[in-house]
């Protein structure tokens, strides 16, 4: 994973002074030595029989191996004395499809159980980032991303169960007569548990899926803590979305951004152009050289290498790129709003060269479990500095209004359109920090009461300082009773975007001459 734990030397283990102590005399450093070394392992092996358990064609023998065994099961009944339907032929063709289908998962939820639990003694022993004490386990969301592995764990289990009943069952059939009542009844004792073996596995596959993973927490956790007010949206949304071993880490890796910056550039619009474009590469919008020529004017270009081009690196091109497409995966409706906003930016827009005020909203368009995530993206054109007055109506909803009052930043827009880049004046890739860095982003959960379905309203109004109202905008979604296949799809978008994070950094190469 690239983590700087792997980097790190020992005392006694590195240094040029010779030990006069045996090489066991320090134990606890031995003990946390062999620690890491036993957590390196259980991660390779996690990945190892994760990618393998998540095939498509193991996934797919998973699930077919207990509907083939139920198909013989029937036809030992059906047909006793065709030669074909001898379970004893079948014996062999079940116990390497059995092995195949299941090993994999069991060994990879195992190993990523030890995994965790040995990562999070080291995080106790200062051992993953050096200096920095903490208990992982006492996070929030942790406790998600532990049941998470254990209902994976508990999957397992019973599949192996199943198996190995109806694998007995067929063996004890061969030895029996055929025609006789018990061997009928085991059988059909038989089709009913390989047939069991076959619905758990289709049901269950959403959770092999996540094995495997480089970033083994980042699919498992659920974010559930947020900002209602977001200071810079990419940024902010990005980290909302982290798993909590990795949060630390992006902290970590801003610390680093901040040094690595040309003079008089602002560090959070640095991030958040750096989001950006690595959004806009992902997408194919900007070339790899484009993107590093983008890069290059407000980042020192001999920094690149290491900040984003380092294979070891936690958060590097690739890294980001993964973690904005899994943010995107839970709130698509962000997005939206980017590239509406882009698109104003483009067009030369009246909402971006004539307006004084642009307010624009989210919301998806199906809320399951009658709750979702309403973000309104506010910019003031003027020339002052405002404080403003939004007010959320939600019909029906818990609570019917919300009250939301803040200062807003002065930011005026372009007389208009412009380039998506420009190397003589300020183009799109320039004008997006701004916006995103000096708007305001709120974030704010609405709910409706148990008994509201169907299709509903949202109503935002805007006010200013004297109560006038600047702007009124509706916005309709589908309220949905319980939790729909909504969770699935963002399943896939999640796996998509783990799948971005897999591919090779782009090799550019970075003149000496530009630092």
């Amino acid at each position: 994973m690239g983590d700087p734990a792997s980097k790190k030397v020992f005392p006694g283990m590195g240094s040029g002074l010779p030990n006069p102590y045996s090489a066991d005399f320090d134990r606890a450093e031995d003990s946390i030595s062999s620690s890491y070394l036993d957590y390196q392992s259980a991660e390779n092996h996690r990945v190892k029989y994760g990618k393998l358990a998540s095939n498509p064609a193991v996934l797919l023998t998973r699930r077919i191996a207990g509907l083939l065994m139920a198909m013989t099961a029937l036809a030992g009944v059906v047909a006793p004395n065709h030669p074909l339907t001898r379970p004893t032929l079948m014996i062999l063709v079940w116990v390497p499809m059995l092995l195949i289908s299941i090993m994999p998962a069991l060994i990879a939820a195992e190993r990523a159980m030890t995994a965790l639990v040995l990562r999070s003694s080291l995080w106790k022993e200062e051992v993953i980032v050096k200096g920095v004490r903490r208990d992982m386990m006492a996070e929030p969301g942790m406790d998600r991303i532990k049941a998470g592995l254990n209902d994976v764990r508990l999957h397992n289990a019973i599949a192996s169960i199943l198996a190995v009943t109806s694998l007995f069952l067929l063996i004890l059939a061969a030895g029996l007569e055929p025609n006789g009542l018990a061997y009928n009844l085991i059988l059909l004792i038989t089709l009913t548990t390989s047939l069991a073996l076959s619905y758990h596995a289709i049901f269950t596959s959403d959770e092999i899926r996540k094995l495997g993973d480089e970033l083994p927490y980042l699919v498992l956790h659920s974010p559930t803590h947020h900002p209602m007010k977001l200071d810079t949206i990419l940024g902010d949304l990005v980290y909302a979305h982290l798993d909590p071993d990795h949060s630390l880490l992006w902290n970590l890796w801003e610390d680093k951004l901040s040094h690595s910056i040309l003079p008089g550039v602002d560090k959070r619009q640095a991030r958040e152009r750096i989001l950006y474009l690595m959004h806009l590469n992902s997408r194919g919008n900007l070339s790899d050289e484009e993107t590093l020529g983008e890069l290059k004017e407000f980042i020192k270009p001999m920094s690149i290498q290491t900040l984003l081009l380092d294979e070891d690196e936690q958060f590097n091109w690739v890294r980001l790129q993964r973690l904005i497409a899994h943010a995107r995966a839970w709130q698509v409706e962000v997005f939206d709003l980017l590239d509406r906003l882009q698109n104003d930016l483009l067009s030369g827009s009246a909402a971006i060269t004539k307006d004084e005020w642009r307010m624009d909203l989210a919301l998806a368009s199906q809320c399951d479990n009658q709750t979702g995530h309403l973000f309104i993206a506010l910019n003031n054109q003027t020339e002052a500095d405002r404080h403003l007055t939004v007010e959320v109506i939600v019909p029906g909803g818990m609570p019917e209004s919300q009250v939301h009052r803040f200062e807003l930043s002065s930011c005026p827009g372009p007389d208009q359109a412009v380039k998506i880049t420009d190397k003589l004046v300020e183009d799109a890739l320039d004008w997006m920090p701004k916006y995103l860095e000096k708007g305001v982003i709120l974030w704010i959960g609405v709910a409706w009461e148990s008994s509201v379905r169907g299709r509903r309203n949202v109503q935002v109004i805007l006010r200013d300082d004297d109560d006038t109202i600047i702007g009124s905008r509706i916005i309709r979604t589908k309220v949905l009773t319980g939790d729909s296949n909504l969770s699935r799809q963002r399943l896939k978008r999640m796996l998509k975007a783990r799948a971005k994070g897999e591919k090779p950094l782009p090799t550019l190469e970075i003149s000496t001459n530009d630092e």
